[in-house]
């Protein structure tokens, strides 16, 4: 996987942006990230796309690489689009490496972008046959997860609670980050109960934005403007059963594709730097800690005790605020924040000698998980 790497990076503003169209966003991010490598243009032969919910269900796929390509003026030799919910952007650039290795294209544009906060119901849609019975949203599905948690090791809101207060505390060094209000002990359990035991606080934000990245093979590095990040192993696993797994809401897929993609690159969860873990909600955070092996199973309460995962923390867990606070980027954000820390370029937030980045998506009903290990 050395071959291949992300050469640009760019996004737009995240949070309420009505009279923008989603389009409109994902080209102005597209432009973003192909400025910042540096490129032409005209260099661009792949296109991978991220429609995210409100572009995904509500308008249907139309596909949706065939709206966003017409409208950027692209006629690309490899194209597509993602669709693995929450895996999507990091499911993507997989495709987009895996394509530039086959010698499919050579410059692949992965762009990520919608109006979810601005288009009712992106994410009120049923569940599965469950929906009948009143189960809605993602909420409800991952509380089930959280109820499981604490039922098998006794796992306490208060770890919950320290994993959205690190991400406050760390978005409040973004400063393009939605959420960069402090959050306390307190103030997490002041926060309004969504699907017990989840919190209005353990959920993540609802954005409107975009955000995309230029892959390119590592032979173009005379013509790069920043320090590539080389992708250096990926992976995915998928749990398709859900309620008719029994076993569903014990692990994730991380447990599979998590040690595998790590493998690949020679590494461990010793290795890893920066770890930017897709944080739709709180639990997630904590089942990935044990899913990667920073912790055994079960132990991810005590290992998020005391701000370990915060600033200056021994771990970095999304040291932008990640989808908790920075913004919801569809897992894209994760990918750009993890290349600026090991461009040296995030600034009061910077990771000292950051060389290995964890990036990991996480989709639809907790059935689907992508990596990708990055490094300088």
């Amino acid at each position: 996987m050395n071959q291949v790497a992300i050469a640009g990076i760019g996004h737009t503003a995240f949070g309420r942006l009505e009279g923008t169209s989603a389009l409109e966003l994902e080209a102005q991010a597209a432009r973003l990230a192909v400025q910042d490598a540096g490129f032409e243009p005209r260099k661009i032969d792949g296109l991978i796309t991220d429609p995210g919910p409100a572009q995904g269900v509500l308008q249907g796929i139309e596909p949706h690489y065939l709206r966003l390509g017409r409208a950027l003026g692209l006629d690309p030799a490899f194209a597509g689009t993602e669709i693995l919910g929450g895996a999507s952007s990091v499911g993507g650039i997989q495709r987009a490496a895996m394509a530039i290795e086959a010698g499919l294209c050579s410059t692949c544009l992965c762009v990520y972008g919608d109006t979810a906060l601005s288009s009712t119901g992106s994410f009120a849609y049923g569940r599965g046959d469950e929906a009948a019975f009143g189960f809605f949203g993602a909420a409800g599905l991952h509380a089930l997860a959280a109820q499981r948690h604490m039922a098998l090791y006794g796992t306490r809101p208060e770890a919950l609670a320290e994993v959205a207060i690190a991400a406050r505390a760390h978005a409040a060094r973004a400063p393009h980050a939605q959420l960069r209000t402090p959050l306390d002990m307190a103030g997490y359990f002041a926060s309004r109960m969504l699907a017990e035991p989840l919190r209005r606080a353990d959920c993540c934000l609802v954005s409107d934005g975009a955000a995309a990245v230029v892959v390119c093979a590592t032979d173009a590095a005379g013509d790069f403007r920043h320090r590539p990040a080389r992708i250096l192993g990926m992976g995915q696993a998928h749990s398709l059963g859900t309620y008719s797994n029994p076993t569903h809401f014990d692990t994730l897929p991380a447990a599979r594709c998590g040690p595998a993609a790590l493998a690949r690159a020679g590494l461990t969860a010793a290795d890893v730097d920066v770890a930017m873990l897709y944080d739709c909600f709180t639990i997630v955070v904590l089942m990935q800690l044990e899913a990667y092996g920073f912790c055994a199973r079960g132990e991810s309460g005590d290992f998020v005790a005391n701000g370990r995962i915060g600033p200056g923390g021994a771990l970095a867990v999304n040291p932008s605020g990640g989808l908790l606070a920075e913004g919801y980027g569809g897992g894209m954000l994760h990918v750009i924040e993890a290349v600026r820390q090991l461009r040296g370029a995030a600034g009061t937030r910077q990771i000292v000698d950051a060389e290995v980045a964890l990036v990991t998506g996480h989709g639809l009903g907790m059935n689907s998980h992508a990596t990708l290990i990055l490094g300088r």
